[in-house]
């Protein structure tokens, strides 16, 4: 597994200070410096040694950082929280109501914890500040829009803002996350969540998308251009699998496979 080793600078005020990949236990984490410092999802409890040493090459200390907005309440999104307030007590934490009980409570399918080895410590209800859809919230030297785009989990959300002259999208795993543990639900309910999903996703396609900034792409891999939004909206669902992407060019030696995939969809 490869660790971002330093900070990546994206544009004046817009910085990567945690990614990792393959993905073993924690998401991306995002930096808007400015009058507010803020971080975008802060990783999990593993990742916080690095985060720190990131954030110190900026000059900037943990408790220069004035707020975490969750983009949803996994694991590997938050657990993180923990380890940056036993340096700063009152950083403030933004996560969306209907996900509170993922990190109030250690159900591990609700809160994607079984995927881990990590033990996890549940996050205070007083700790927690709530997401609104259609909330401003100001961020860096700018504000967020808070869009909820449910789906990856019922609190998931999206924030879109301009940063230095670029509309970017902070998608969280609303773009490209897995589906769900459903545990024990049958084919009806698992269809319904995938329909949620779908609609959150159109939710996302009239905005005006310069950069998508998701929870597990490698860093060298951002930020992900509108043309790649587009074909992932396009190829949600197909086959069973929510992120399944058909090659656009047919492949000269097997071209019936491809009508037989396409036609099965």
């Amino acid at each position: 597994m490869s660790r971002l080793a330093t900070l990546r600078q994206l544009s004046p005020h817009l910085f990567i200070v945690y990614s990792e990949f393959p993905h073993r236990d924690s998401g991306n984490v995002y930096l808007i410096t400015g009058r507010i410092p803020t971080l975008i999802d802060c990783g999990s409890s593993r990742s916080a040694p690095q985060l720190r040493q990131n954030l110190a090459h900026l000059g900037i200390d943990v408790r220069d950082i004035a707020q975490v907005i969750a983009t949803h309440g996994d694991c590997d999104h938050l657990q993180g929280y923990h380890e940056l307030r036993r340096d700063h007590p009152n950083l403030q934490l933004h996560l969306h109501p209907a996900d509170w009980s993922l990190v109030q409570n250690s159900n591990p399918y609700r809160n994607a914890n079984y995927l881990y080895s990590n033990p996890f410590e549940p996050i205070a209800p007083g700790q927690c500040l709530s997401l609104v859809d259609g909330q401003r919230i100001a961020a860096g030297d700018g504000e967020l829009r808070v869009i909820h785009t449910p789906g990856h989990t019922e609190g998931s959300v999206s924030l879109y803002g301009e940063i230095n002259g670029r509309n970017v999208l902070f998608a969280g795993d609303t773009v490209g996350g897995a589906m769900r543990s459903l545990e024990g639900a049958d084919l009806w309910i698992w269809a319904q969540a995938a329909r949620t999903w779908q609609q959150s996703l159109q939710r996302l396609v009239p905005l005006e998308i310069d950069w998508i900034l998701n929870g597990h792409e490698p860093a060298a891999g951002l930020p992900l251009s509108r043309g790649w939004f587009n074909r992932a909206v396009a190829s949600f669902g197909k086959m069973m699998n929510p992120w399944f992407l058909l090659d656009d060019a047919a492949d000269d030696d097997e071209p019936a496979l491809n009508v037989q995939i396409r036609e099965a969809v």
